[in-house]
């Protein structure tokens, strides 16, 4: 341990190291659901895209391949 006098935090410290803490952890919160929207999306995009190249080769619109 160090030899500094250990001093009691006041309610006004607590509540703005509280309030830190509160922010930050919205942020990561909103960080981490905004990765996962997107993740998504680029998903359902991918998947959509595929799609409709195999849609449109099966109709004869356009050749994939030789």
């Amino acid at each position: 341990m160090s030899d500094k006098p250990i001093l009691p935090l006041t309610d006004e410290q607590i509540e703005h190291i509280v309030e830190r803490v509160t922010e930050r952890v919205i942020s990561n919160v909103y960080t981490s659901v905004g990765k996962s929207v997107v993740t998504k999306f680029f998903w359902i995009v991918g998947v959509g895209a595929i799609g409709l190249v195999t849609y449109l080769a099966g109709i004869g619109h356009i050749k994939i391949g030789s």
